[in-house]
């Protein structure tokens, strides 16, 4: 079920009809209550309890079932990037906003960090695919993901609580209770402990111990009260994670001389013959052949963790005054980020990279809709965004000689001096006004269209870059590499329209056609990461997807087949995207440079089923299906043996011409009182990244792959359930991430390996 595109609620079991199992599905993805059926939107939903089955622990979890959706997972997954339709932005810095927004109960969060926390006892998961800036706003070029908390209602006095053992360890609690105060008044509390007893699935030869440990703690409370025609929704949440994260595998290019091996050169990795960077500096170092071929034995510094914690605010008031609801929607996040991360791979500090960073986001919302019920309903609204943001980042290259020979012949800094240190704050004000409405022009057909005006500023400042804690010699305030002071930008939204146009037809009552045409951006800014020079803070603009898109949902043979599907073609103009660059620092190796780097299509389409042939089975796929392409660039990038490569004719990382996932499930009865439930999903896509020289293939290609899941669960309907489930069923190795850390060292991130365990559950 984990995998199911559209997971609907259960249904009474007063028929033995397939379509009886599920009932009309939900969904508020244009902001008012919708069958999803009737949505002229690619949109794909999936419920609490499905999340819950499928042990999905992190909203970035969720892409994986998903066609046309992947989650770039940069430095070990402490800041996953969604990648709808080939939309995305690849940058591994904090303070830039991602292509597809999230929010979370109605509030945006303008960073991939915030989005990324533990999941537990939620309503639904909504993905948009396709731009969404006309009702969403800004950053919703490649689609919207919207995360519905599950809320009491007054007279609701439910709850549970699942205990989860695994795989190294691993213990998850979740637990919820709904709390009936008085005749108008509701509470519902949830908490949720990721934890272990101690193990990992990673090996650090070089720590010798065990690696992969989650730590995440989280309590979310929701007051709701309904006091005549007035609705009031208050929800406090907490979150803290310190979990481990993924110990990236070093990867061997060198022979004896420095030069790349021949192996490298062949478009292959040798890793029993050729050397790290660690090897060459300390040739009595274990070399990458110590290393597992699955990342499950590695040679990294067991550093790789978060230390994370938010606590939120966000206060829904909705009130009916005639036929019309004005609702307000007030959030405050203070989110701390901070994690580490052993770039180089190695038993050295070649390229160690901390970071700490503090995100403070207001956020206040106004609208007004009218009834539901008519020939015209519309709705309205005006949006304030207040986002600041300040950062630390600390490069550890102590025992890096390319850096020392860079440095101490200038600065005279040592080697026990090379902490490389950069520091700015970032602040963007955003105000919008939106308005959207559907007109039925005759029964069966409705036009449909958005609008949004957007302002944005983002300010850059007091940025610095240098050696500011030195012990070799007396240097107040430390070294600077460009001067205090000189990086001070700013960035102004150019283009402030954009929004969206709908066609929808009804043939049947079971079926419906549509076509849209949308315009949506992606904002620009400052980039935030290690400037080299002045030139590397210069602003990029923002990018534009304009979508030109048709699909249709239908069901058959009394709802016990639906078939959903849609086909798109993108105009993409002004395309952000990290180009590596030669360094000036240490030459020839990389810095990496967010730019616009041209104009370009994407073009693809999904296809998803769902079929429920006989009582108590359900078969499902969907497939995906992208092509992307760089038309006009004249910017170039360099591969990694500093071949100049034009961006005009490539296509788009992490843009898989396929993928997509099969499911199916089966429940029956075993006595009066119990069934057994049977499921298992199989989600794959094709190649994530192309290697455009034989060198690059070798050490940044990423490779397609699948992955397998299964469970068996046991109910009563006292309550009670037993469930046994496995992830990663056929222990598939597979590559999430391979790159270099610009200063020498090559890496490469797996995914999770084979992991099983046993919960129990209770609900009342």
């Amino acid at each position: 079920m984990s995998a199911n595109p559209v997971v609907a609620q259960e249904a009474a079991d007063t028929q033995r009809s397939p379509a009886a199992q599920d009932g009309a599905i939900v969904v508020t993805a244009q902001r008012r209550e919708q069958n999803v059926q009737d949505v002229p939107i690619a949109i794909s939903v999936v419920s609490g309890d499905s999340l819950q089955d499928g042990r999905i622990r992190t909203i970035d979890e969720i892409g994986q079932q998903v066609s046309n959706t992947q989650i770039y997972q940069d430095k070990g997954g402490s800041q996953p990037n969604w990648t709808i339709r080939g939309v995305s932005l690849f940058d591994f810095n904090v303070n830039n906003s991602p292509s597809t927004s999230i929010f979370i109960d109605e509030v945006y969060q303008p960073s991939s960090v915030m989005g990324s926390g533990g999941i537990f006892d939620l309503e639904r998961v909504e993905v948009l695919r396709g731009p969404q800036s006309g009702l969403y706003g800004r950053n919703s070029v490649g689609g919207a993901v919207q995360i519905i908390s599950r809320e009491a209602r007054p007279g609701d006095n439910d709850g549970y609580i699942n205990v989860d053992y695994g795989s190294w360890n691993r213990y998850r609690l979740e637990a919820a209770q709904s709390v009936t105060l008085g005749d108008n008044t509701a509470l519902r509390l949830a908490v949720l402990n990721d934890g272990s007893f101690g193990g990992g699935w990673q090996e650090s030869l070089a720590g010798g111990r065990d690696w992969g440990e989650p730590d995440r703690l989280a309590v979310r409370g929701i007051l709701r009260s309904e006091v005549g025609a007035l609705t009031a929704k208050l929800k406090l949440y907490y979150a803290r994670d310190k979990s481990d994260t993924v110990l990236a595998t070093a990867a061997a290019p060198y022979s004896p001389t420095f030069d790349f091996c021949d192996a490298v050169l062949a478009g292959n990795l040798d890793q029993d013959n050729c050397l790290t960077l660690a090897q060459l500096i300390d040739p009595s170092l274990a070399g990458a052949g110590a290393q597992s071929d699955d990342g499950k034995r590695v040679l990294s510094q067991p550093i790789n963790h978060l230390d994370n914690e938010e606590l939120s605010a966000t206060l829904n008031l909705s009130v009916d005054v005639g036929d019309l609801t004005i609702t307000s929607i007030s959030g405050y996040t203070d989110f701390d980020f901070g994690f580490d991360f052993d770039y180089d791979a190695s038993q050295l500090n070649l390229g160690g990279w901390t970071e700490q960073a503090g995100l403070r986001n207001f956020n206040q919302e106004l609208r007004i809709a009218s009834p539901s019920s008519g020939a015209l309903r519309w709705q309205a609204g005006v949006l304030y965004t207040n986002y600041r943001f300040d950062e630390f980042k600390e490069f550890n290259w102590t025992d890096n000689p390319l850096l020392f020979d860079t440095f101490n012949p200038i600065f005279g800094v040592g080697y026990q001096d090379l902490f490389l240190d950069v520091t700015y704050r970032q602040k963007t004000r955003y105000w919008g006004v939106y308005g959207q409405f559907d007109y039925d022009l005759t029964p069966d057909l409705t036009f449909s269209g958005s609008l949004r005006y957007s302002d944005e500023k983002t300010t850059y400042r007091d940025g610095r870059t240098g050696f500011q804690s030195i012990t070799s010699f007396p240097a107040p305030d430390g070294i600077d590499l460009i001067p205090v002071g000189a990086i001070d930008r700013d960035y102004s939204l150019g283009d402030h329209f954009t929004g969206s146009a709908t066609l929808s037809y009804r043939p049947t009552a079971e079926s419906m056609v549509y076509a849209t045409i949308a315009r949506g951006y992606k904002s620009g800014g400052v980039p935030g990461g290690f400037p080299q020079t002045t030139e590397d803070t210069l602003p990029y603009e923002e990018e534009f997807v304009l979508n030109y898109e048709a699909g249709f949902r239908t069901q058959w043979l009394d709802r016990a087949l639906q078939i959903n599907g849609s086909i798109f073609h993108y105009d993409h103009d002004d395309i952000q995207a990290f180009s590596t660059v030669p360094s000036t620092l240490t030459p020839g190796q990389f810095a990496f440079r967010l730019t616009n780097i041209g104009d370009g299509y994407n073009f693809g389409g999904e296809l998803e089923v769902v079929a429920r042939p006989v009582w108590g089975l359900r078969l499902g796929a969907s497939v995906g299906y992208l092509k992307t392409k760089i038309t006009d660039s004249d910017k170039v990038f360099f591969s990694f043996d500093n071949q100049a490569i034009p961006w005009e004719g490539q296509r788009l990382d992490y843009a898989p011409t396929w993928s997509g996932n099969l499911f199916a499930t089966y429940t029956t009865d075993v006595s009066e009182t119990k069934e057994l439930t049977l499921a298992a999903d199989y989600n794959f896509r094709s190649r994530l990244r192309y290697g455009q020289t034989l060198v690059d293939e070798a050490l940044r290609a990423v490779p397609g792959y699948g992955v397998a899941n299964g469970r068996i669960a046991l109910e009563d309907d006292a309550g009670w359930s037993v469930v046994l489930w496995s992830k990663n069923l056929l222990d598939k190795a597979y590559i999430t991430d391979a790159s270099n850390d610009g200063v020498g060292s090559y890496y490469r991130t797996y995914g999770e390996p084979r992991s099983i365990g046993v919960a129990l559950g209770f609900r009342w």
